[in-house]
């Protein structure tokens, strides 16, 4: 079946592309001259998603104690250029794919802000290069996009396999029943989606695609996929999980712990704060 799906995700000409608004904000950040006056001459035509980014400002995940941002100018500045960006993908991308009708889309995004969240906190604390960080929120956003995009295009088929495969009850991890069924895991087909239809940021395609790989990179150091990984655990781990999650489970190891240096106090003050990110966004996906 693999053929058939790689086929598919290849020729169909019905899959949504990114949101315009995000696109010209992605090309914007891409400018090495972009500045804030740009972002905001882009952005003050959608007078729903300007409003979207001013709260999300003035919440206290954002805002910290500081004075109201009481327009989109003072929006920008108080929360970047890259966390605006976060914020739009956030506010747009479930808008791109149809409810389905075999698990629970609400508890897949909330899954997958928490691991942006969790990531960008990660990356925060174990990476210096930009880059990266700048991509951290987003690879973790996305990183389960595969399963939206199998959903998609074999709805049937994907229902047949839930079934078949018994996945509340399985103690295999869902991507190893994915490559059993399908040939082709939600990782790999992510990675394919975002490269062909969603142009995003190779290092974020790079991460999507070997996100449950476990991957560490002695000597470049830690990888993002690597931090994705430990996030998508985390997130799992305390109460913010997968809708298909298997009977397999898997905690942040010991060995990340040794290698970042890492505290579990630490981890669990990232959650306490991934949670309020969480609540400031719970209007974001309402409207």
């Amino acid at each position: 079946m693999r053929n058939e799906i790689v086929n598919s995700l290849q020729q169909k000409g019905d899959l949504l592309p990114v949101p315009e608004v995000i696109l010209a904000l992605q090309n914007l950040t891409n400018d090495p001259n972009c500045n804030v006056d740009d972002i905001h001459r882009l952005l003050k035509a959608d007078l729903v998603l300007s409003g979207k980014i001013i709260t999300m400002s003035n919440s206290s995940y954002y805002a910290g104690g500081r004075e109201k941002a009481d327009n989109l100018q003072e929006a920008i500045v108080r929360l970047g250029v890259y966390v605006v960006l976060d914020i739009c993908y956030a506010a747009e991308l479930p808008k791109a794919f149809e409810k389905s009708q075999t698990f629970d889309q609400a508890q897949f995004w909330k899954h997958s802000l928490a691991t942006g969240y969790l990531s960008s906190l990660l990356a925060n604390k174990l990476i210096n290069e930009q880059k990266p960080l700048d991509a951290s929120f987003l690879s973790g956003l996305v990183h389960d996009v595969g399963i939206l995009v199998l959903d998609y295009l074999i709805p049937e088929e994907y229902n047949k396999f839930l079934s078949v495969k018994d996945i509340s009850s399985s103690e295999q991890p869902i991507e190893m029943l994915e490559r059993e069924f399908f040939g082709i895991d939600h990782q790999e087909l992510g990675g394919m989606f975002l490269q062909k239809w969603w142009q995003l940021p190779s290092l974020v395609i790079e991460t999507v695609t070997d996100h449950h790989r476990n991957l560490i990179n002695d000597s470049n150091g830690i990888t993002l996929a690597y931090i994705v990984n430990a996030a998508n655990k985390l997130a799992n781990e305390h109460e913010i999980s997968h809708p298909l999650m298997t009977q397999y489970k898997e905690e942040v190891s010991e060995e990340f712990l040794l290698k970042t240096g890492i505290e579990n106090s630490e981890l669990a003050l990232f959650v306490e704060k991934t949670k309020i990110g969480l609540l400031a966004f719970e209007d974001l996906f309402d409207s």
